[in-house]
């Protein structure tokens, strides 16, 4: 049976068109942000117009919510740095100062 005689998709077929994970549009599910039918326990249905939507519509993020920049996090420095600690930086600059 082709696309154009179905009205609904399996998230497996959902994730081949639009190139994302099967598991990737199961959490898209059970967020609320892609509405299934769940016709037997387990196994979930998207409704082509529904799917039409989802892919259509822009992420947005609640503003209080975080978001990873991919900066560093540094650690702090200990104020009793040992610099006889072997790999330590304190070690490390204590050599090039010799």
């Amino acid at each position: 049976m082709s696309a154009t005689n179905r009205d609904v998709f399996s998230p497996r077929e959902v994730a081949e068109r639009c190139g994302f994970s099967y598991h990737a549009i199961l959490r898209a599910i059970r967020r609320g942000d892609l509405q299934a039918l769940e016709p037997v326990p387990g196994h979930y249905r998207i409704e082509i117009a529904e799917y039409e939507r989802w892919l259509h519509t822009p992420v947005t993020r609640p503003a209080d919510t975080p978001r990873d920049t991919g900066a560093i996090r540094l650690r702090r420095r200990r104020s009793g740095a040992d610099p006889g600690r072997p790999g330590s930086i304190e070690r490390l600059r204590a050599i090039e100062e010799a």
